[in-house]
């Protein structure tokens, strides 16, 4: 058995292993991936670390390492769907957790998940907690910030690693895109977390999720067992270089939020998912011998109530709130601010790195963007 398992993993593994990233190393040295000579709007999504890829460790963690990896990480994301299927059967998701059951999952499920960011090569995760004051001088506590549940946790986005990492730390529910619904196994695992999802390039679908927000905000607030909602204002990731215009979704309710900010560090391949997408950067950040990951929590919540909010025209004051917890969030993190989006990131893709999108995403991206812009407008 051993002596087939040795053979099948020389003649078959190894050339197809060594294949598969030759060919994923071949499409990222085209240079529009990397490029410099674009406009500044497009600079949040280029490719910045290419030149310092290694790829000999490349190669030699494809060959060696990735097999290992995939059986832990693997078996650490199937039992994390079997705890979850095991404790969530015949629940509906609509419901608030009974009380028992959201003690008897969350610590074996966090347990997991720590375990999967293990086994990617995230051996050690810093963690540091800092105060409010340390980067808005003016911000002046109130009572609210004493409390431990928060409602809402926003935080910065730059790699798929965000999401298991606040599994980890918070066990939310999460703000998506539609599309993660689809994934193998995460697609569950994050519908079943009572996640809110977001058609980005439906308007009419982006306001529906505006009131879902509400809504569960103030369940939890009346108190019912529901998972903080976890919101990437940024709407998309960026190279990790800069922090991405804000959306309304977090602010709106005009509640407290709890700030975080998550801090990788780049090595030679970065975790960021800017122009590469969610299955390059798993196929390289697996054969990287080690990944490097800071969470940065805010001590408590940061009430808005200091803003006097109530002296600006109702349609402005989420604007306001956002840009506050955004000069926070770049302060923290030494990053620089942008107005680039998901819109810019969309051209981006279709006009430097020419790729073809579905018509029904063209008009639908378009029609947002036509009531995007009347709203500014108005």
């Amino acid at each position: 058995m051993i002596e087939l398992l040795l053979l099948l993993y020389i003649v078959v593994y190894c050339p197809l292993i060594i294949y598969v990233y030759s060919s994923l190393l071949k499409k990222y040295e085209d240079p529009k991936y990397h490029r410099a000579d674009i406009p500044d709007r497009f600079q949040p999504f280029r490719r910045t670390d290419y030149k310092n890829w290694n790829k000999l460790e490349i190669y030699f963690g494809a060959i060696v390492l990735l097999p290992l990896r995939l059986i832990f990480v693997l078996g650490s994301l199937f039992a994390f769907a079997f705890v979850f299927f095991v404790t969530t059967k015949d629940f509906k998701l609509e419901n608030p957790w009974p009380a028992n059951r959201y003690k008897f999952l969350r610590s074996p499920l966090q347990f997991l998940a720590r375990a999967y960011l293990f086994f990617s090569g995230f051996y050690q995760i810093k963690q540091r907690v800092v105060k409010y004051s340390d980067y808005d001088q003016d911000y002046v506590q109130t009572q609210i910030n004493d409390l431990s549940q928060p409602s809402i946790i926003v935080s910065n986005h730059v790699s798929w690693y965000d999401t298991i990492t606040y599994v980890f730390k918070y066990l939310p529910s999460f703000v998506s895109k539609d599309t993660v619904k689809e994934y193998p196994v995460f697609g569950w695992i994050t519908t079943n977390l009572k996640s809110i999802f977001v058609e980005r390039e439906n308007a009419n679908n982006r306001r529906q999720v505006m009131v879902d927000i509400l809504n569960r905000v103030n369940l939890i607030n009346q108190g019912h067992l529901f998972p903080p909602v976890l919101i990437f204002p940024e709407g998309t990731t960026s190279n990790g270089n800069y922090i991405l215009s804000f959306k309304k979704g977090a602010f709106e309710p005009l509640q407290p939020v709890k700030i975080c900010c998550l801090k990788y560090s780049p090595r030679r391949f970065s975790v960021a998912m800017d122009c590469i997408g969610i299955y390059a950067t798993t196929l390289l950040s697996l054969v990287q011998w080690k990944n490097e990951l800071e969470i940065i929590e805010f001590d408590g919540l940061y009430d808005p109530a200091y803003l006097k909010l109530e002296q600006y025209p109702e349609e402005k004051r989420w604007e306001i709130y956002a840009e506050k917890v955004k000069d926070i969030m770049s302060k923290c993190l030494g990053l620089e601010k942008t107005n680039s989006g998901y819109r810019e990131e969309y051209d981006y893709e279709v006009e430097i790195l020419g790729e073809k999108k579905k018509k029904s995403t063209q008009n639908n991206m378009k029609q947002a963007n036509q009531v995007e812009d009347k709203q500014k407008v108005d």
